[in-house]
């Protein structure tokens, strides 16, 4: 029989096994009534509650004429969740095929096989998420949903998808660095916050595995973003692009840029900025070169050294007093020199039109050798020591060296009068020469007209001056005629040679590796800077191309060419600057070109004269007699080689290439060479050279 000792032992244990028990019931229940009921209560929210954001469309960037340069398209990401319950195998057995036959012929990238297995297999391993597409647009996306086994619905089909947006540049690579991207370059990073608009916000809870309002109410409606217009004109941004093209593969030059500004409001209303990729031979914006790039500007400071001498002296600038010698120059231990010495004493005048490095130097050092802290003070009140403060981001600080620096030697002040120990962004070189074009007076470059919101309200962005003067009436008028002389008389009379309105602007070529050491083949800047027409300026251009290979180096024949091909576009694109051509009831000396016969229909009727065309799309010859055209076709000249002296390159290779020569061009002009003998015999396939002048 048990003690009653032990008994009691057994009743105590008992007992206290039981209050243990029920104090850590106790426990548990305020544990969980009021500590954690607040994280309870979260949990339950957040698995039943959620705010969903709803993005807001960005904003479009337009052309000043409206045309669409960016905007924002949308795109869906598309896949299927076989997982879910809904899912019915046999329905899914059954619409497999054909919904693998609909997905090859819209989605592509797989056979129907692939998708067809991809899709059993997904279904089997229970995937989660099998990528269909990562870019549908909207279209595609409604087509979709109309597919076999999807058009049961989400729940049935296991349709998962989710909506993005893709920024998108119609024109491609035209102005595209300066439209930028998002964050943080170009007009894109610039005008963010007006582009990007407001994301909305709602509520949401879920019920029966969807996600539907909360008393159909939003936090925030989504507010879509403004719609920005650029200063940028799409016609002259075109010419632009294709005449810097054109000259970068003649020259077979490294990257260039090209500028044009309407010289009263500062508007940009083309920027090209092109860099040859090395792999593919193409031309890309891979940076914008105007506004990033400072570097030493060459012949064209000395506008502001001419500016600066005229306002500290009234300089007669046709007296011959300025000597040139030989074209050379000792300044201390190195020398100052000209490409060309045409005389051993030159005018002011002929020194700027010349380009005269030694001439240049002289008068600058005339004036200013015993004070050159006045002469960087003078460049200094002509805002060339100040960034332009642009809109879009990336603009390089402009420098100028000053006597107080270390590096100022006595060598300083000849180097920077004729563009060197100093840098400015082909940028602020053009917005200096626009303030002589606008009388003085320095106006910011825009690129913004005005922002419109969904609204329709606009807000305008107005021309903003830096600074009315920059130097005085009598310093602008003579500085615009030394502009002219360079065109008229100067080193870029050739470029501009039997142009229709009047041209003012100035050269420049500047060595690039002079400094470097154990250098055997210097490498060039050529730029070309002015505006049109000289006598009302409407446009202000600046053209740099760095590194010509061939066929030139100056800012004369590399430059001076593409200002000129865009300045000739522009100046018949803009209808206030075009004048019509009028023909006057009296005999007219009529000249004739070969061509397209359809294209003489059209000639012959508008000046009412007699012919023999039959409008057919054959390439003919033409003569005018006695005011009648009489056209003969080029097709058939035999079996023997054409002689092509004397043509375009258009008509030469017209008539080499339809007897199956293949032709090789250099130069530019009309054929003056051509390297077989005209009248022999031809064989296809052969190469012929000719060379143009």
């Amino acid at each position: 029989m048990e003690s009653k000792t032990n008994i009691l032992k057994r009743v105590y244990v008992f007992f206290f096994v039981l209050v243990s028990f029920s104090l850590l019931i106790v426990f548990f229940t305020i544990n969980i009534q009021f500590i954690k009921t607040e994280k309870v209560v979260e949990n339950v929210k957040t698995t039943t509650v959620k705010t969903r954001t709803f993005p807001a469309k960005r904003g479009d960037l337009y052309a000043k004429d409206g045309s669409l340069l960016a905007t924002s398209l949308t795109y869906y990401e598309v896949g299927l969740d076989l997982t879910s319950p809904a899912i019915v195998k046999d329905t899914l057995n059954k619409y497999a095929q054909s919904l693998a036959d609909s997905l090859e012929s819209l989605i592509g990238g797989k056979s129907s096989t692939e998708y067809y297995r991809d899709i059993l297999n997904a279904y089997k391993n229970s995937t989660r998420w099998l990528r269909l597409s990562s870019a549908l647009n909207y279209p595609e996306f409604q087509k979709l949903k109309t597919f076999p086994f999807i058009n049961q619905g989400r729940l049935k089909s296991g349709l998962a998808y989710s909506k993005n947006t893709k920024r998108k540049k119609p024109f491609g690579i035209l102005a595209s660095r300066t439209i930028g991207s998002r964050a943080p370059f170009g007009l894109e990073g610039a005008y963010d916050t007006y582009l990007m608009g407001v994301d909305g916000k709602q509520l949401q809870r879920r019920k029966s595995n969807v996600w539907v309002p909360v008393n159909n109410t939003n936090i925030r409606e989504s507010v879509d973003g403004s719609d920005v217009y650029s200063t940028i004109d799409i016609n002259i941004q075109e010419v632009a692009e294709n005449a810097l093209k054109d000259q970068l593969f003649f020259n077979k030059a490294d990257y260039g840029c090209a500028v044009v500004m309407e010289v009263e409001t500062g508007k940009i209303r083309a920027i090209a900025n092109l860099l040859i990729d090395t792999l593919t031979s193409e031309f890309t914006e891979a940076r914008n070169f105007a506004v990033a790039d400072a570097e030493e500007p060459g012949s064209t400071i000395k506008l502001a050294s001419f500016m600066a001498v005229l306002e500290k002296y009234q300089l007669d600038l046709d007296k011959k007093n300025i000597k040139i010698g030989n074209g050379r120059y000792k300044v201390y231990d190195r020398v100052v020199k000209d490409s060309h010495v045409s005389s051993a004493k030159l005018s002011a005048r002929e020194v700027f039109e010349k380009s005269s490095n030694v001439g240049t130097v002289k008068l600058v050092e005339k004036y200013y050798k015993n004070n050159p802290e006045e002469y960087i003070e003078r460049l200094y009140s002509f805002g060339l020591l100040n960034k332009l403060n642009l809109d879009i981001i990336g603009e390089a600080d402009p420098m100028i060296k000053s006597p107080s620096d270390d590096d100022w030697y006595g060598t300083t002040l000849a180097w920077t009068s004729h563009g060197y120990e100093s840098k400015l962004t082909p940028l602020q070189i053009l917005a200096f020469y626009n303030s002589v074009a606008n009388n003085g007076q320095l106006v910011k470059p825009i690129f913004i007209e005005k922002i419109v919101d969904q609204n329709k309200n606009e807000t305008l962005f107005k021309p903003y001056v830096i600074k009315s003067s920059i130097c005085s009436k009598e310093s602008v008028n003579k500085l615009k005629g030394l502009l002219e002389g360079v065109v008229k008389n100067g080193t870029a009379k050739r470029p501009f040679r039997g142009s229709l309105y009047r041209v003012a602007g100035k050269t420049g070529t500047a060595v690039t590796n002079y400094s470097a050491s154990g250098v055997t083949k210097k490498n060039y800047r050529s730029s070309f800077v002015g505006y049109f027409p000289a006598d009302k300026p409407r446009y202000s251009c600046i053209v740099v191309i760095t590194n010509p290979r061939q066929n030139g180096i100056y800012g004369s024949s590399t430059a001076a060419p593409v200002f000129r091909k865009i300045s000739d576009r522009v100046y018949t694109l803009d209808k206030e600057l075009r004048t019509e051509l009028v023909i006057q009831n009296k005999p007219v000396n009529i000249k004739s070109k070969n061509g397209q016969e359809n294209d003489m229909v059209t000639i012959s009727e508008k000046l009412n004269i007699n012919s023999n065309v039959r409008g057919s799309n054959s390439y003919v010859s033409a003569k005018i007699n006695k005011n009648e055209l009489r056209v003969r076709s080029l097709k058939d000249m035999g079996g023997s080689l054409p002689n092509v002296k004397g043509l375009t390159i258009k008509d030469a290779l017209y008539l080499l290439e339809q007897k199956g020569l293949k032709v090789n061009v250099k130069g530019k002009g009309r054929v003056i060479q051509q390297s077989l003998k005209p009248g022999s015999k031809v064989i296809k396939g052969k190469q012929i050279e000719i060379i143009l002048g």
